[in-house]
């Protein structure tokens, strides 16, 4: 009995599936499936290396590969995007602002495998980190979570741009610093030698 109750459960979902979308994606979509997969291959487009402060970039978000669709099925993936700086928004019904560091998809969205929304960059781009935290949830469309989904996910991170420009290295300093130590080795060799000589004659002297 009580191996028949484990093998029970095994099969039973690990959770609730969300069409309309979740907030607070940190360790993946385990309700569908308890670890990421890397024929879930996610693609995402947009974010700069080096922001400019206030700058509105359009991010692409798209995904291939994972779960093979059924017959038939009523959606077919979902994602979750978070962003520690700035301000993330939407550019269509396809996708939720859950907070100005966080979207989704919505019910409109869980239809689809590509998504795009906005990401305003801070208003100080001097030093600033941003990091992100990209999920994207493939399934095969029975309504059911299960191993079949298939999930993945991206992590990184990039900063601003010091909006002053960098003072290019005089040939003074380039050229003089060099000249100034090898004439510096030059006395220090030249003292040394000269002690060295005066010692010898001494002795020699003796």
């Amino acid at each position: 009995m009580i191996l028949l109750f484990c093998l029970m459960i095994q099969q039973l979902p690990v959770g609730e599936s969300y069409p309309n979308g979740i907030s607070g994606v940190e360790n993946g979509c385990t309700c569908h499936n308890a670890v990421p997969t890397d024929t879930v291959d996610i693609l995402f487009e947009g974010l700069p290396e080096i922001y400019e402060a206030n700058k509105t970039y359009t991010l692409n978000i798209s995904v291939s590969g994972g779960a093979e669709p059924i017959e038939n099925h009523t959606n077919l993936g979902g994602f979750n995007l978070w962003i520690s700086n700035g301000v993330l928004s939407n550019l269509s019904n396809a996708v939720q602002v859950f907070s100005d560091n966080e979207v989704g998809h919505t019910v409109d969205g869980n239809d689809q495998r590509a998504w795009t929304v906005n990401w305003t960059a801070p208003d100080d781009d001097e030093s600033t980190l941003i990091r992100y935290r990209l999920h994207v949830n493939t399934v095969n469309g029975d309504g059911v979570p299960s191993d079949d989904d298939k999930w993945n996910r991206k992590f990184g991170s990039f900063t601003g741009v010091n909006g002053g420009e960098i003072e290019p290295v005089s040939d003074l300093f380039l050229y003089g610093v060099p000249v100034v130590l090898i004439l510096l080795s030059g006395g220090v060799y030249y003292r040394e030698m000269r002690k060295l000589r005066t010692q010898a004659a001494a002795e020699e002297e003796e």
